[in-house]
């Protein structure tokens, strides 16, 4: 892939890995561990406990998700690959699903008396952005495998 000077190939590929890969373990770990641990908070534990989760996990996910946003919208300005392109529309929608939807049921889980309905709606939520997290580590391993 051409990038003009700036980034050759292989620092290309290995920050594609890194951000897909940060992506994909992260969001099984919310998906497998820590989801369902907020099902087994009860009461005023979860309402202390939530807001210091969401304030400290934003340290860990937006570098994350800004970096391989930031990655992708870089390479789209490239000529479009098909993987780049197609990746690039995963991570968007993930982007949309995670701030229409998952965010507010975290505000949402902040204010509620009783979490455990909202908390069963955010895993569900989740598995849409678990879906395409792994999709796009996937695009990203076979596009390497075939270059």
């Amino acid at each position: 892939m051409a990038t003009d000077g700036i980034m050759d190939e292989a620092h290309f590929w290995a920050l594609r890995l890194v951000f897909d890969t940060a992506a994909l373990v992260l969001i099984w770990l919310v998906q497998l561990v820590i989801y369902p641990a907020f099902l087994h908070y009860h009461g005023e534990g979860f309402r202390a406990w939530h807001p210091v989760y969401t304030r400290r996990v934003t340290y860990v996910v937006m570098p994350i998700m800004l970096g391989q946003l930031a990655l992708y919208g870089w390479l789209a300005l490239a000529p479009l690959r098909w993987d780049i392109g197609l990746n690039l529309v995963l991570v968007l929608t993930a982007w949309a699903i995670t701030f229409l939807r998952a965010v507010p049921l975290h505000g949402a889980l902040d204010t509620e008396a009783e979490h455990l309905p909202l908390v069963a709606k955010l895993i569900a939520v989740n598995w849409w952005r678990t879906g395409l997290w792994t999709v796009v580590w996937g695009l990203t391993i076979v596009a390497l495998l075939v270059q």
